[in-house]
C-alpha cells in the first residue's frame, strides 16, 4: 500500500524505531541565565552529522528510485518537526556547516518537488494527512533557512566544491596535456598498499571520483585499465570499459575486446589467485556504479582466454572471476554512490567542464560535453536491455 497516499498508514523505521538523529542535552541546574528566559533555549540539541547525512541519502535515495519516503520516513517526519522548533530558538543549533555537510537542503528541495509531482497526479484529498504535514514543515523550513543565512544558503554549492578539493579531490591536479581517456586528471606516484593494508583501508563500497584518486590512495599503482601488483602479490584490477555477463551464483564473464595490449596476458599466470575488482561508471554491467570508480571486493580468478578475429585483428578477452563469500553482499554496494556522492560527482563534473573550457576554449568543451552525453546515453540503453533480460534469469549472488 502506498504509504503516502493512504490516509490511515502510519510511519515506522523498518527496524521499528522512532529515532531522529540528534540527542537532546538538559542545561545543569543554575545554568541559566537571563537570556535563557527564551523556554525554547531550556535544552540544547546536539545533532550528530552523520545520522543525519544518513538520513538525508536513505530519503532521496527512495525518492530517487522508488519514488516513495522510504523506510525512515518516521524519522525523516521527527526532523522536520524538531528541527522546525530549532528556528524558534534565540540561537537555533541546527548550523550552516550541518545543513551542508548533510545535504538538507538538497533533501527539501527534493522533497519538495516529489510532493508537487504527486499534487499534479493526485487529489490533495487522496494524500495522508501525515504527508501534508511534513510538506508544510518542509516548506516552512526551507523558508526559515533561507532568511536565516540569506545569500549563504544560495552559495552551498559553492562552498561544496572547495571542500571537494581538499578532500575527494586531495592530491589531485588537472592536466590539460592529458588524453581524455585519462580523465584529464594526475596524481604523484604511490606505491600500492599491501594486503594486509588494502583489507583493513578498503571496504567493498569504497568510492572514488575516477581512478586517479584510486591511484592516489594507494589500491592501484597507476590510471591505467590494467592490473596493478601491490607491495605482497594481491592483484587489483580496474573494470572501466568492456562489459560483463553474470554465469551463475557469484561467477561473472568479463569479456573486453581490442588490441593485444589490452589483453592482460599477465593475468594468465594468476588463475586461481584472488584479485581485488574495482568497476568504474563507463563499464558496461548491471554493477556498474553510476558514476565514478568503486571497490566490490575480492574475486578468484577462475577462467582466462583469448580469441582473435583475424578478419578484424580484433583479440577478445574472456575473463571468468568468481566473488568471495565472506564479504559484503555485491547489492549492498550498488546503491553506492548515494546521492550525497552524486552530489559530488556532479560538481566533479561542472569543476572538470569549466577546466576544459578556460585552458582548451569552447569548442573542445562542447566536444568532452557531447561525448560525455553520448556515452551516458549508450551506458543507459545497455543497462535497461540486461536488466530486462536478467529479470527472466536467475538473480545474482547465490539468490537461485
Amino acid at each position: 500500500m502506498n504509504q503516502v497516499l493512504s490516509p490511515t498508514v502510519r510511519h515506522f523505521s523498518l527496524d521499528g524505531t522512532n529515532s531522529v538523529p540528534f540527542m537532546r542535552k538538559s542545561p545543569s541546574p543554575g545554568a541559566h541565565s537571563a537570556d535563557s528566559a527564551d523556554s525554547s533555549d531550556s535544552s540544547k540539541q546536539i545533532w550528530d552529522k552523520e545520522a543525519l547525512l544518513n538520513l538525508s541519502d536513505s530519503v532521496r535515495a527512495s525518492l530517487q528510485g522508488k519514488r516513495a519516503l522510504g523506510p525512515k520516513a518516521e524519522e525523516l517526519r521527527n526532523f522536520l518537526e524538531t528541527a522546525l522548533k530549532d528556528e524558534d530558538r534565540k540561537h537555533p543549533t541546527l548550523d550552516f556547516d550541518m545543513i551542508e555537510y548533510a545535504r538538507l537542503d538538497k533533501l527539501l528541495t527534493e522533497l519538495l518537488a516529489y510532493a508537487e509531482a504527486l499534487r499534479r497526479s493526485t487529489l490533495a484529498s487522496e494524500l495522508s494527512l501525515a504527508f501534508r504535514v511534513d510538506i508544510s514543515n518542509a516548506k516552512s523550513l526551507r523558508r526559515a533557512w533561507r532568511r536565516r543565512f540569506r545569500e549563504q544558503y544560495f552559495m552551498l554549492d559553492q562552498h561544496r566544491c572547495a571542500v571537494l578539493l581538499d578532500s575527494r579531490l586531495r592530491d589531485v591536479s588537472f592536466e590539460k596535456a592529458l588524453g581524455y581517456d585519462l580523465g584529464k586528471w594526475q596524481t604523484p606516484a604511490s606505491d600500492p598498499v599491501s594486503e594486509l593494508e588494502g583489507n583493513l583501508q578498503f571496504e567493498p563500497g569504497h568510492w572514488w571520483l575516477n581512478l586517479v584518486c584510486a591511484m592516489r590512495d594507494g589500491i592501484v599503482s597507476n590510471p591505467l585499465e590494467k592490473p596493478t601488483n601491490g607491495r605482497y602479490g594481491m592483484l587489483a584490477l580496474p573494470l572501466l570499459t568492456g562489459q560483463e555477463e553474470p554465469l551463475s551464483g557469484r561467477t561473472i564473464k568479463y569479456i573486453r575486446e581490442g588490441k593485444t595490449s589490452d589483453m592482460h596476458t599477465s593475468l594468465i599466470s594468476q588463475v586461481g589467485r584472488q584479485i581485488r575488482i574495482l568497476r568504474g561508471y563507463t563499464l558496461k554491467s548491471i554493477w556498474a556504479p553510476q558514476a565514478g570508480t568503486r571497490y566490490d571486493g575480492l574475486y578468484i580468478i577462475k577462467q582466462y582466454g583469448t580469441k582473435l578475429d583475424s578478419k578484424t585483428n580484433t583479440h577478445r578477452l574472456e575473463l571468468t572471476l568468481e566473488r568471495l563469500a565472506d564479504q559484503k553482499p555485491i547489492e549492498d554496494i550498488t546503491g553506492i554512490p548515494k546521492p550525497s556522492q552524486l552530489d559530488d560527482w556532479k560538481l566533479f563534473e561542472k569543476l572538470e567542464g569549466d577546466k576544459i573550457k578556460s585552458t582548451q576554449g569552447e569548442a573542445s568543451y562542447l566536444e568532452w560535453k557531447l561525448s560525455r552525453q553520448e556515452e551516458k546515453v549508450e551506458r543507459e540503453e545497455w543497462r535497461r536491455s540486461r536488466l530486462f533480460r536478467s529479470s527472466f534469469s536467475y538473480p545474482f549472488e547465490g539468490h537461485q
